[in-house]
Formats: C-alpha cells, structure tokens, sequence
C-alpha cells in the first residue's frame, strides 16, 4: 500500500461527510432582516432564528441581570456540560439568537416575540421566556437549548452546529 493511500484510508467516508454537513448547516446573513424572528426546519429539527435589531438588543441587555433568571444555567445542542446563562454565551455578537423550538411533550408549541418579556411564550404550560431563552414566569423550568454558531464566509453565513461542534 502506497503512502497515498495509507492517508485516504484514515479519511471520513462520503457517509459520515455527509451526516457531518447536514448536521451544520449554513444560514445566510442576507436572508434575515433585523429584527426578523422566525422557526424554520434544518435536518427535521424546528429552531427558532432571531436577528435582533438595535431595539432588540436594548432589550436583552436590561434582561441580562441573574438575579432574575429561574435558571442560571442554559444547554447548548450537542455539548454534555451546561453554561451560564449570560446573553454573551448564548447569542452570536449579541444580534443573533438561535435555539431547539421542540419539547418533549407534543402538545407544546412556542410563540416568537411574545409573552410578558418579549421573547418567547409556550402555551401549553403558559411560560414565558426572555429574548435569551430564559424561563422568567410561568410553569417551566428549563431554558430553551441554544445552538453554537459562527461567522462563516467573511460574515455573509452563519453555520449552525446542529450536532455540536467537531
């Protein structure tokens, strides 16, 4: 076996190629104006999409005082440990937010840009998120699971680690 080939053959295969790109899919900046929140479908998980607008941003920076979250920790997709619960930690420069929109109980549903904080409501058990994820009111207890993302394409994309990051 020649050198060549002994260093394909410690190559990925074109299947786990492929289930690793799938699980980080690429947002473009373009596609979403400030201040446009929405949930789309990436690899059959629902994820909220938020690009925050200087309003927006205003917000989440008088929200961000621990003292008034019920949770101090949020999870991060894919990652084993929790982290703290601090808006720098859990959005991407501050303008965008993105996070799971799934439960465990199908008859829950979350609404965008709604709710006593101007973040999130979930209807089923009436709670109320902040514009971090962050349960302040109502029967939850957990935050929303956030998803790691970065710059991609000098800025024009934004992959999302749907699966953590390698």
């Amino acid at each position: 076996m020649g050198f060549t080939q002994l260093m394909r053959a410690g190559l990925p295969t074109a299947d786990v190629v492929a289930h690793q790109v799938a699980n980080q899919p690429i947002i473009q900046v373009a596609e979403f104006r400030p201040g446009e929140a929405e949930i789309i479908f990436l690899n059959s998980h629902r994820v909220v999409v938020w690009r925050r607008n200087e309003d927006d941003r205003a917000l989440a920076a008088s929200q961000n005082s621990p003292e008034d979250w019920r949770q101090r920790e949020t999870r991060i997709l894919g990652k084993p440990e929790p982290i703290f619960a601090d808006d720098a930690n859990l959005t991407l420069n501050g303008e965008w937010f993105f996070a799971l929109a799934e439960f465990s109980n199908p008859y829950q549903y979350l609404l965008l840009r709604a709710g006593d904080f101007g973040g999130f409501f979930e209807g089923r058990y009436a709670v109320h998120f902040d514009l971090a994820g962050r349960v302040r009111k109502g029967g939850g207890s957990k935050n929303l699971t956030v998803i790691e993302a970065e710059y991609v394409d000098d800025g024009k994309g934004i992959q999302l680690f749907l699966a953590g990051k390698p």
